[in-house]
């Protein structure tokens, strides 16, 4: 998959084009995906178009995401997408009228020949343009409108906001299940203060997360550790520390089972699969100590009964 990104600059023809956010490339997302992939084999340039800056971001200033855009991109090329757009939201590009938007960058520029969108997609100057707007214009633009229901679980929509809402729950299981894969983490392992390893023996990689992303319920979590293709488990805490930390500083420190590597430097992914126990100050770190051997124990009995 090749990513255009920081352009309005493009020309694309006879492609079949998903539109919307994919922020977490949940269920919902992923039936959007499937179904350009159908088209791609009938011979169409597959493209996913999304903005650069969510138009909430854009106006409001803050928001946070399931995934940070690099994740995002990583987790696209897997589905064997040619290409995947970041358009810059600008003041020009929220001026922009329904059809000025559908003639001048899906029709001109894109060439899109088969729109995806789910149904209740909205576009255009103060989100005005619909389905509906799409489908007015088939005929004078053409091109065809293809529109994916909403994806359901039991009974509630699938959708971002339901799967924020259990990620700051510390539900895991629930986000895992409408995301169709587990929420997860992907940055560079980072020096920390050297406590787990000097004080606790028990060392851990250290992940700054991305000021955009979503931070689930503050406490520990069993978690599965990808690096360089090599698959781990362990205990995660994600929060600020508050036995051992001075500053508010939000981390992801993870403890592995079975594991001596020197990994400063490298990229790793952590999945968070259970939420164990909410994050609390303890009065010493013997204290801390102690219920951290408690969590690993839980850790290990919690991966041997769900994944052996």
């Amino acid at each position: 998959m090749k990513c255009v990104k920081d352009t309005k600059e493009f020309q694309f023809h006879n492609t079949v084009v998903a539109l919307g956010k994919f922020d977490g490339l949940h269920l919902g997302h992923q039936a959007l995906l499937k179904e350009v992939l159908q088209y791609k084999k009938n011979g169409f340039t597959s493209v996913i178009f999304t903005f650069d800056v969510s138009p909430r971001m854009f106006f409001q200033k803050e928001n946070k995401f399931i995934l940070s855009k690099e994740e995002r991109r990583k987790q696209l090329e897997k589905w064997e997408i040619d290409y995947m757009i970041e358009y810059p939201f600008t003041k020009e590009t929220a001026s922009l009228s329904p059809e000025e938007f559908l003639k001048q960058v899906l029709v001109k520029q894109l060439g899109a020949k088969v729109i995806v969108v789910g149904e209740d997609f909205r576009f255009g100057y103060q989100r005005s343009g619909s389905v509906t707007t799409l489908q007015e214009y088939e005929e004078k633009y053409g091109y065809q409108v293809k529109v994916i229901e909403k994806q359901m679980l039991r009974e509630k929509e699938i959708s971002s906001t339901l799967i924020r809402d259990s990620i700051e729950e510390g539900n895991m299981e629930l986000a895992k299940e409408l995301l169709g894969g587990y929420y997860s983490f992907h940055g560079e392992v980072v020096h920390g203060n050297h406590l787990g390893s000097t004080l606790l023996n028990m060392p851990t990689a250290n992940m700054i997360p991305s000021k955009d992303k979503i931070i689930p319920a503050y406490g520990v979590y069993v978690a599965r550790v990808s690096i360089q293709d090599e698959v781990y488990y362990g205990i995660t805490n994600v929060g600020s520390k508050p036995t051992v930390e001075q500053d508010e500083a939000v981390g992801i420190e993870t403890f592995l089972f079975d594991f001596n590597k020197d990994i400063y430097g490298e990229s790793i992914t952590v999945e968070l699969l259970h939420h164990v126990r909410r994050e609390q100050k303890f009065q010493s770190l013997e204290e801390l100590k102690e219920q951290m051997h408690k969590d690993a124990n839980f850790g290990k009995n919690y991966i041997n009964s769900c994944f052996s």
